[in-house]
């Protein structure tokens, strides 16, 4: 069983287990949840009625704007981390090239600009809640995860390199 860690309040699941101490079956489970909290809205969405817009046709074309920007940032920074891409937080390396010049998780930036705009385009009320209510907290809390374990493995370099970059 996982050794229970304590901090502060706000801080996510991944803060409260020793992710080092988790078996081979349980970093699996992890691995595979994560990714379908993402999923999930995106099969509601599509087996759900449309309103596409929410009647406006704007909305659409913003909506599937703002999803593209989005789709390309989490393409983008999935090609830059390579190998040190990871859903449980760790590393032994800082990468700071490319889009991490300048953003620290654009991961989670993109899967909320592509599932944002993707529920805006096609006018799903209760998936665009999702998104704010399950999507947007999970992407912080992973965030503040990640970073306690990166400050924790990298010390002084993650400290420089938080202060020169946005979430």
């Amino acid at each position: 069983m996982a050794r229970a860690r304590v901090r502060g309040i706000g801080q996510s699941l991944f803060l409260m287990v020793d992710i080092k101490s988790l078996s081979s079956n349980q970093r699996f489970a992890m691995n595979v949840l994560v990714p379908s909290l993402y999923l999930f809205p995106l099969v509601f969405a599509y087996i759900g009625p449309k309103n596409f817009g929410f009647g406006y046709d704007g909305l659409v074309y913003a909506g599937l704007a703002v999803s593209a920007v989005g789709t390309t940032l989490w393409i983008l920074s999935i090609l830059t981390l390579g190998h040190s891409l990871a859903v449980l937080p760790g590393t032994d390396r800082l990468v700071t090239r490319g889009v991490y010049r300048y953003l620290r998780h654009p991961i989670y930036i993109g899967i909320i600009l592509t599932l944002g705009g993707l529920f805006l385009a096609c006018g799903s009320t209760i998936c665009l809640i999702y998104v704010f209510v399950v999507v947007v907290p999970l992407n912080i809390f992973r965030a503040r995860a990640e970073e306690v374990v990166l400050q924790e493995q990298l010390g002084e370099a993650y400290q420089q390199y938080r202060a020169g970059t946005f979430f």
